[in-house]
């Protein structure tokens, strides 16, 4: 079982920098194999970070783009990603960005293309207003075919939402960053393994903390072996 960390910024932004050689340096400590990438998505971005460590490190970290819808480019920049680039998934964070998730003219263009690559979208998903659990019901209802992820799973305030609709949608699934162990147990014991992802949110976190903290998220091997690699391999087709 390969262990897969879903959730990694590379890049630089006035107050953070990674590289790919940092985060590849961290799974090694953790004992982590591979690791989902994307780029910081405060102020003026680039997924072009994102393709220079994904050449650099091919077997090691998985490309996703980001945008913002706001951008008339954003389609665009998806499709040249993933055609040029052989990008996996998409990120978005309507928080910072601005947006509604459940926006159709902003959001539904990047959802349709997404089903037509069939990739996977990873979203802020806290308890913030633009990102709140129902803002994802809304689109998992809307777009049944496209894998929908919702980050940090509806920390602080919303979790208990976040898993009842991670529960009604089978597209809808919850990761885990930044989010305490107990309600990641929960999650696993109320939605099941097979809807729960691991994530770091790096660098922003002490790493190895963040890989150990989930031999606490359930007592079943194979549960665990879903969580922390299992789901998203399949998800990406790995």
């Amino acid at each position: 079982m390969t262990i897969i960390d879903s959730h990694n910024h590379v890049g630089t932004i006035k107050k953070a920098h990674q590289s790919g050689a940092d985060l590849v340096c961290k799974l090694d400590k953790a004992g982590v194999e591979k690791a989902v990438m994307f780029p910081f998505v405060e102020g003026d971005f680039s997924n072009e970070p994102i393709r220079d460590a994904h050449k650099e490190f091919p077997d090691r970290l998985i490309p996703y783009c980001a945008v913002n819808p706001w951008n008339d480019n954003a389609v665009d920049e998806v499709r040249r990603c993933v055609e040029t680039y052989s990008f996996k998934g998409l990120k978005l964070h309507p928080t910072i960005g601005g947006y509604h998730l459940s926006d159709p003219k902003l959001c539904d263009p990047l959802f349709a293309v997404c089903e037509e690559y069939d990739i996977p979208i990873v979203v802020h998903g806290a308890s913030d207003l633009y990102n709140c659990p129902p803002e994802f019901a809304l689109m998992a209802e809307r777009f049944p075919n496209v894998t929908l992820i919702m980050a940090h799973m509806g920390f602080f305030w919303s979790v208990d939402q976040a898993i009842r609709f991670a529960i009604q949608y089978p597209n809808l699934y919850l990761e885990t960053s930044r989010a305490p162990i107990f309600e990641i147990q929960t999650a696993v014991r109320e939605a099941g393994a097979d809807k729960v992802i691991w994530g770091t949110d790096s660098p922003f976190v002490d790493y190895t903390f963040e890989f150990q903290k989930m031999s606490g998220a359930t007592g079943d091997t194979d549960a665990y072996n879903k969580i922390v690699g299992g789901n998203i391999a399949r998800i990406l087709k790995l």
